[in-house]
């Protein structure tokens, strides 16, 4: 017909309906005008296509100018699409059909401001094969959006540039496919700026093969590069590297399942891994695997476990250094981890970790694994700690130490008769029970700054349980000193690796020698014994908020109760005196080396930064710090009862560092 004489013709074509197995058109139309011998006409309209549940389009119509001459060409082809997702869409673009013998071809090109770019080559032979490459460009503000791709309100941008090319026995099945998909500019953003991106380039491509006839499986290649921008997705922040991210996995998809199998992960100054993740199309739940990652501690930790730490809790202000390498597996909750740590450090302003290594395993099926875990050196609150080894047997729900361990420190050494921790329920976090022998309080006052102590310290260590940044104890702690015995009950530090510790405890004193306790101050010689006790102490950052203090001498036999003149001195200087004074009365008693008392005492409540002192009893307005007893008798009695927490630690200064220490021959 289209061949034939010059005079117009025309065909028209309608359907009401024209579907197919996931597919449906409504109320098509095509009509063709034939103007010349050589020339025609094609309008087309097509109402609603439906694919599945999605709607592309409510109506389509185009037209464009026919030839035949050489196969069929339309050229000054228009486009016009409404109702879609995207909106109203206009296109121009033309396409030609060739047939030669047993071969033909489809050649299709179209442009327009929100469709982009799209070019189509199909080529398809007698026997059924077929080809088609495709390719094309596109802007994806508009398409991101009438997608769903990212939720609604997203602000999105960039340009995706694709091709493709496929293949198959039939035009009714496809057996291959390669592509190849590049993001130029990506940009995104959330209305609340917790996730967004900006200038990502990357790409990404692969192929697929159908193994089998009709009813195989599909298998194949995929890659994703990424090569530039930055991405947020709290509390995650990634930015490119130098060099590219590269992951890539064979795949394979039945009609029961999908994996990805040998898949590869190489970060730039980060590390590699290798993956594999699985999922039945229906019932069981993703099972994944990240096995053999290697990668270096200080990146790794900055870039994927920092953000997940509370910005108050210690370990978010670690700075760690060494090479992992690790497998872990879940599915998808946690199921198993092998590590091996390697020439580890750890450090936080309260505490370090040098010449870290451990190895072990852990799963969550299996009873019992084993650990291993050392350091070369550390220290806790400034306080060096010795090497350590130690191993753990390690339990679905925890850990606890095959056999006890001894720290050593400060010359002495902590025992670990039971250390032992559990991460699963309300209750998560570690105890342990021990003992301390042999520590040095002159070392120890030293690095924490305190008054300078003699001796050594011998401690009992009850059941110490350490939960959600609080350490606290179910019994007494107590410790041998100067003769004595100091216990520590209730005992709780809140915070205890964070910022500003808060320990609170009740402490008292039972025996405490005084002549070592004042031999080790320099406050003059003082001989007795000393009990009292220390209710509701607050120490925050490790320096006293408030208590309630009262310490007093007990008479016991075989303890003869004397006092040295600088002592005399010293304790009217704390009491808030200027010390004995008058020229004959000071001369008198310094003839005498010691003097003979009946009691001793002081008691000190702090609360706001005020100190309200008090004695052995009151008297005359004022409190006896210090009862003499026979000839010569000094009384020392204190009339200052409130002073700042400062002004009196100035004068606990002062009186140790007032004149040379006096020895009695005792």
């Amino acid at each position: 017909m289209l061949s034939g004489p010059a005079w117009a013709q025309t065909l028209e074509i309608t359907a009401a309906r024209v579907q197919g197995a996931a597919w449906q058109a409504q109320h098509l139309k095509v009509v063709l005008r034939t103007h010349a011998r050589k020339n025609a006409s094609l309008e087309f309209l097509a109402g609603t296509l439906q694919i599945g549940k999605q709607r592309p389009w409510q109506a389509i119509q185009g037209n464009c100018v026919l030839q035949t001459q050489q196969g069929w060409s339309c050229s000054a082809l228009h486009l016009a699409i409404s109702g879609s997702p995207w909106g109203a869409l206009q296109g121009t673009g033309r396409f030609q059909v060739l047939r030669s013998g047993g071969l033909g071809s489809l050649h299709f090109l179209l442009e327009g401001a929100k469709l982009g770019k799209l070019t189509l080559l199909a080529r398809s032979a007698a026997s059924g094969r077929w080809q088609l490459q495709t390719q094309g460009e596109v802007a994806l503000t508009d398409w991101v959006a009438a997608l769903h791709l990212l939720p609604a309100h997203w602000q999105s941008g960039g340009e995706l540039a694709w091709q493709m090319h496929s293949s198959g026995a039939s035009w009714s099945h496809i057996s291959a496919v390669h592509f190849r998909a590049q993001l130029h500019k990506g940009q995104f953003s959330s209305p609340d700026g917790l996730q967004a991106a900006q200038n990502v380039a990357a790409q990404l491509s692969g192929d697929g093969h159908l193994q089998g006839h009709w009813q195989g499986h599909w298998q194949g290649h995929v890659q994703l590069r990424w090569d530039e921008g930055g991405i947020l997705w709290s509390p995650w922040y990634w930015a490119a590297p130098v060099r590219p991210v590269v992951m890539e996995s064979r795949w394979r998809q039945s009609a029961k399942s999908w994996h990805l199998e040998r898949g590869q992960i190489n970060w730039p100054n980060l590390g590699t891994a290798k993956f594999a993740v699985s999922e039945p199309v229906q019932g069981s739940k993703l099972d994944w695997h990240l096995q053999d990652a290697d990668v270096a501690l200080a990146p790794f930790f900055t870039t994927w476990i920092k953000p997940l730490l509370p910005a108050s809790s210690f370990a978010a202000q670690a700075l760690l250094a060494g090479h992992l390498h690790f497998s872990v597996a879940g599915n998808p909750a946690l199921r198993s981890v092998h590590w091996d740590l390697q020439h580890g450090d750890f450090s936080t302003q309260q505490t370090s970790l040098a010449g870290v290594f451990s190895h072990g395993a852990w799963d969550a099926n299996v009873p019992v694994e084993k650990a291993v875990f050392k350091w070369q050196s550390a220290t806790l609150y400034h306080i060096p700690l010795g090497p350590l080894a130690v191993r753990v047997a390690l339990h679905p729900g925890g850990f606890a130490l095959q056999q006890p361990v001894d720290l050593h420190l400060l010359g002495g050494v902590l025992h670990f008769q039971e250390l032992s921790g559990h991460w699963r329920g309300p209750h998560s976090g570690f105890s342990m029970q021990g003992n301390l022998q042999g520590v040095s309080m002159k070392s120890l006052t030293q690095i924490m700054h305190w008054p300078p102590f003699t001796g050594t310290i011998q401690a009992s260590i009850p059941r110490l349980t350490y939960h959600a940044g609080t350490i606290q104890t179910s019994g007494e702690l107590s410790a041998g000193i100067f003769g004595g015995k100091l216990r520590v009950s209730d005992l709780q530090v809140q915070n205890f690796l964070g910022v500003m510790p808060l320990l609170r405890a009740n402490v008292s004193v039972q025996g405490l020698q005084l002549k070592p306790l004042t031999d080790a101050f320099h406050f003059g010689y003082i001989s007795g014994v000393l009990d009292g006790n220390l209710r509701n102490l607050y120490l925050l950052n490790w320096s006293p908020e408030a208590f309630q203090g009262h310490f007093e001498t007990v008479k016991t036999p075989g303890v003869p109760q004397k006092i040295s003149y600088q002592a005399v001195q010293s304790i009217t200087k704390l009491g808030g005196g200027d010390g004995i004074s008058g020229f004959f009365q000071g001369m008198f008693l310094r003839m005498f080396n010691t003097f003979s008392y009946s009691h001793l005492g002081m008691g000190v409540d702090l609360s706001n930064g005020v100190a309200e002192l008090s004695g052995v009893h009151p008297e005359n307005g004022g409190f006896v710090i210090l009862q003499g007893q026979g000839l010569p008798r000094v009384d020392i009695v204190g009339y200052n009862r409130r002073v700042s927490w400062d002004e009196l630690l100035a004068r606990l200064k002062t009186a140790m560092e007032t004149g040379p220490q006096m020895h009695t021959g005792e």
